[in-house]
């Protein structure tokens, strides 16, 4: 009898021991789901107005502009409850690089759609943005691409392979009509 007493005592002990564990866990769970951030760093850095500020800055070479887009980046991440670790890498060097370089990128992309529509060369933009160098071979393919559609237009509009000087002007002006409407 004292035997199975002291095994039942056991059990009821090992069984409370269980519930308070349980207990705690799902309060320190509860703790941790309120101080979950309503944003994350990559979306705050990925914001619209963040980019399109740093864009403009980096455009303008107005870099105290993109320190203070930063700085407006810790104020929301604060607000928004983001771990010190999250605060303490938007208020670093490599954040700052990391919106300049994503800036630089879109400005490649912004400055190589007004030369693909102009019908210019991109070489310079490709010394100007290095940031940009793996949308370089699909840049270049865009550019085939559309001088391939040209010389067709010209070789249609002059009957001749290769067509000739003026022909291919008439196709350049009206590939460039035909884009521009589009």
């Amino acid at each position: 009898m004292k035997k199975a007493l002291v095994a039942l005592s056991i059990v009821v002990l090992a069984a409370a021991a269980w519930l308070v564990f349980l207990s705690n866990h799902a309060y320190n769970k509860a703790d941790e789901s309120a101080q979950v951030p309503l944003i994350t760093v990559m979306e705050l850095l990925h914001a619209s107005d963040l980019q399109a500020g740093v864009k403009q800055a980096v455009e303008n070479n107005d870099y105290a502009a993109i320190d203070g887009w930063i700085a407006q980046a810790v104020e929301v991440g604060k607000a928004a409850s983001l771990s010190q670790q999250d605060i303490d890498y938007l208020h670093s060097n490599h954040a700052r690089e990391y919106v300049i370089f994503n800036a630089k990128r879109q400005l490649f992309n912004q400055e190589f759609e007004q030369r693909y529509y102009a019908l210019e060369d991109i070489a310079s933009l490709k010394t100007k943005y290095p940031e940009a160098k793996d949308l370089f071979p699909r840049a270049e393919a865009l550019l085939s691409k559309r001088d391939a559609i040209i010389r067709q237009i010209a070789e249609t509009l002059s009957g001749e392979t290769p067509p000739s000087e003026t022909a291919l002007k008439e196709a350049e002006t009206q590939w460039q009509a035909q884009a521009t409407s589009n």
